[in-house]
C-alpha cells in the first residue's frame, strides 16, 4: 500500500511537468493519430521591406536649342530670330516605384534665368530681355535589368514652364507666359549601398514661350521664343521609403 501511495505522487508530478513543457515550445513536432510528425512553421520577418519612394538631387546642365518668330504691327519681321543662353542650375526629383520596372516623378529646380538675344536682322538689339522660370516635368520610365552593374532607363513625359519674373532689355515691359512642352527621358543608374545610387540623366525637351512688349518705347512687338533644352543631369538618388 506505501509503495502505491509513493507512484501515484510521483505521477502527479511528473506528468504536469512534461505538459506544461511541451506547451511551451511551440515550434516542437506534433504528432498526428498516424504516428507521422509536422513541423509548425513560423512566418519569416528577415526579409528587408521593399524601399518604393525615392529622391534624386543632382547638378543639371541646359543646353538650348532656340529660335523665334519676331512680329510688330501686325506683320512678321524678315529673317528675325532669337538665342537663349545655357545654363547650370541644381535639381531635384520625387518619384515612386509603381513597379520593380515602372518608376514616375516629378521634377524641377532652382529656377534658371536665360538671357534671349537677337539673332539675324534684329541682331543690333543685343539683349531683348532675360526670363526666370520654374521647369517642372512630369514622367514615366522603364527600368531596364542590370547590365555589368549598371541600370538603364527610358521614358517620357510633359514638361511645364512656369515664369517667375521677366527682366527687360531692348524689349520693354516684357510679359512671357506659362507654357506646356513634352519630354524624351534616359539615363542609367548605379547603385552604392541598398539606400543610394549614383545616376546620370538627359532629358530632350520641346519648349516655346509666347511674350510681348515694347520696341523704342512704344512700338509693340509679340514673339514666340523656342527654348527646346537639353537637360543633362548627374547627382545621387536615395530610397527612402
Amino acid at each position: 500500500m506505501k509503495n502505491a501511495t509513493i507512484s501515484i505522487l510521483l505521477l502527479l508530478v511528473v506528468l504536469p511537468g512534461s505538459n506544461a513543457q511541451a506547451q511551451a515550445d511551440p515550434s516542437q513536432s506534433t504528432e498526428d493519430e498516424s504516428g507521422s510528425t509536422a513541423q509548425i512553421a513560423l512566418p519569416d520577418t528577415t526579409q528587408p521591406k521593399e524601399k518604393r519612394w525615392f529622391a534624386r538631387l543632382g547638378l543639371t546642365a541646359a543646353a538650348y536649342h532656340p529660335g523665334a518668330t519676331i512680329a510688330t504691327n501686325g506683320g512678321i519681321i524678315p529673317g528675325a530670330t532669337a538665342s537663349a543662353s545655357s545654363n547650370f542650375t541644381t535639381t531635384f526629383e520625387v518619384g515612386y516605384d509603381v513597379t520593380k520596372n515602372i518608376s514616375a516623378s516629378i521634377f524641377s529646380g532652382f529656377p534658371p534665368k536665360p538671357h534671349i538675344d537677337g539673332r539675324g536682322t534684329v541682331a543690333s538689339l543685343g539683349t531683348l530681355g532675360k526670363v526666370r522660370y520654374g521647369p517642372m516635368i512630369i514622367s514615366a520610365n522603364y527600368h531596364f535589368p542590370k547590365v555589368a552593374g549598371f541600370r538603364p532607363y527610358a521614358g517620357g513625359g510633359a514638361a511645364y514652364a512656369i515664369i517667375l519674373k521677366e527682366f527687360d532689355g531692348a524689349v520693354t515691359q516684357l510679359n512671357a507666359h506659362n507654357n506646356w512642352g513634352s519630354v524624351l527621358q534616359g539615363g542609367v543608374e548605379r547603385p552604392l549601398t541598398r539606400k543610394l545610387d549614383l545616376f546620370v540623366d538627359f532629358k530632350e525637351v520641346w519648349l516655346s514661350i509666347n511674350a510681348e512688349g515694347f520696341l523704342s518705347g512704344s512700338v509693340p512687338v509679340k514673339a514666340r521664343v523656342k527654348l527646346d533644352p537639353s537637360l543633362v543631369s548627374m547627382g545621387i538618388k536615395f530610397h527612402f521609403r
